[in-house]
């Protein structure tokens, strides 16, 4: 849908190179404007044979993919870059407005020179604000966000979730405020600026806990199982999730697990089952603990409410995703054959994504004509 696009992509955090990445599935042009030492995703671990090459990093492999790669100094070359800029559809950034202003490439800057141009800069608490000045990671978005006081277990210090979730996040509502920028601009002929906190989408994405902002409801901390019915238990060789909070799905998972136990008079309310709560989980537990994850699996296919977690090794062969062309592999000139996971959507049309770029490839073919511009 962005296939007669261009996009400029200047970023340092897998936010915007997030949302970049989904520009390029999208068919857009996208040209990741690096430092002459690499984008920092080329360092973040693991590496092809444990080797660190900035060519086979695994998140640049994935979060870069399908783009193409210039490398510059943009103090000493800022010239080339805004004329880069000016060639281009979408700007998107994460770079701070202390850093772009010196550059003049300012949102108001650039749509002087650049009506139609539409920019995304992803900041982690945007440029408005008495935070707008912070520096902001991964972390501290999840915390001042709010994710990490409703994740953990009760009584325990909050936890984050691995990785850099926040930014994640946030590369997708980009995504999909560039796109809508994007739509608008057709409409009007004018650019669009998208001004994206970190902190807001994370904010936003406490799904019912939001309740606290609504209506002054305390969110409260469950840890892996909010129920002896709904909640994280460990099988023989792995782990699984039941889900059986509702009446019927607690009938299916008694025929699943046709235990005497569980029909107790005191399993056979809700009410009674949150009030013996400790003793089912010990049975439940008892039971997971005497299957294996392919013994539980069998029961999910057939409808059960059972979730087996699943790991990355299973997942790149399962048929699930094998059906839906989800992962495709490509030949990487440094990292060799590597699996490229596809865009979240499907189409006729969809195809393997283009393998991430070597540090600086598009050089000579991109900057080259824009180096003769300048001069």
């Amino acid at each position: 849908m962005l296939d007669d696009l261009r996009v400029v992509e200047l970023t340092t955090t897998s936010a915007a190179a997030f949302a970049g990445r989904f520009c390029a599935d999208a068919g857009a042009e996208v040209i990741l404007v690096e430092p002459p030492a690499g984008h920092p995703l080329r360092y973040e671990g693991p590496f092809r044979d444990n080797i660190t090459d900035p060519e086979t990093s695994a998140a640049h492999l994935h979060v870069n993919a399908g783009k193409r790669s210039v490398s510059l100094d943009i103090e000493h070359q800022a010239s080339v870059l805004r004329h880069l800029i000016m060639s281009a559809d979408v700007f998107l950034t994460d770079v701070p407005l202390s850093v772009l202003d010196p550059l003049d490439l300012r949102w108001e800057v650039l749509q002087v020179w650049h009506p139609a141009l539409v920019m995304t800069q992803i900041t982690p608490f945007g440029n408005t604000g008495p935070y707008r000045h912070y520096a902001g990671t991964n972390l501290v978005e999840m915390a001042l966000g709010g994710q990490l006081k409703i994740t953990g277990d009760p009584g325990k210090a909050p936890l984050c979730n691995f990785g850099a979730q926040a930014e994640y996040q946030a590369g997708l509502a980009a995504f999909a405020g560039t796109v809508a920028n994007l739509l608008l601009r057709d409409a009007t002929g004018e650019g669009e600026y998208l001004d994206l906190s970190v902190q807001d989408v994370v904010a936003m994405n406490l799904e019912g806990r939001s309740l606290t902002f609504n209506l002054g409801v305390m969110a409260e901390r469950a840890g892996l199982n909010v129920s002896a019915v709904y909640g994280v238990y460990p099988c023989a060789d792995g782990w699984v999730f039941l889900s059986a909070f509702a009446p019927a799905l607690w009938e299916q998972l008694k025929e699943a697990a046709p235990l005497p136990e569980l029909l107790d008079d005191r399993f056979q309310t809700q009410a009674g089952r949150l009030e013996h709560n400790d003793e089912l989980q010990a049975i439940l537990t008892a039971w997971t603990l005497s299957k294996t994850s392919d013994e539980l699996r069998v029961f999910a296919q057939k409808g059960y409410p059972i979730t087996v977690a699943e790991t990355p090794e299973r997942l790149l062969r399962s048929e699930q995703w094998v059906r839906r062309s989800f992962v495709h592999e490509v030949a990487h000139p440094a990292a060799g054959k590597v699996s490229v996971l596809a865009s979240p959507w499907q189409g006729p049309n969809t195809t393997a994504p283009r393998p991430a770029p070597l540090l600086g490839e598009a050089n000579e073919e991109i900057l080259g004509k824009l180096r003769e511009a300048v001069h």
